[in-house]
């Protein structure tokens, strides 16, 4: 088997044969569930946090004023 990302088709499989409670599956609904998160934010329009900076608002500079 080749490498993927593990999508919800793979995951339901992977529960169908071990059981909902195994802990593979469990993991393996998990890992489903973060990669369309994942593939959701790639694809948001409104540019979700993947712009060139992504830490492009100033944190902890203050005004620049010295007191």
């Amino acid at each position: 088997m080749g490498k993927g990302k593990m999508d919800d088709a793979a995951a339901e499989r992977i529960s169908k044969a071990r059981g909902r409670n195994d802990d593979f599956a469990r993991r393996a609904a998990i890992a489903a569930h973060n990669n369309k998160e994942e593939r959701a934010k790639k694809s948001d329009p409104k540019g979700g946090g993947t712009g060139e900076y992504p830490h492009s608002s100033k944190q902890g500079g203050g005004s620049g004023q010295s007191k």
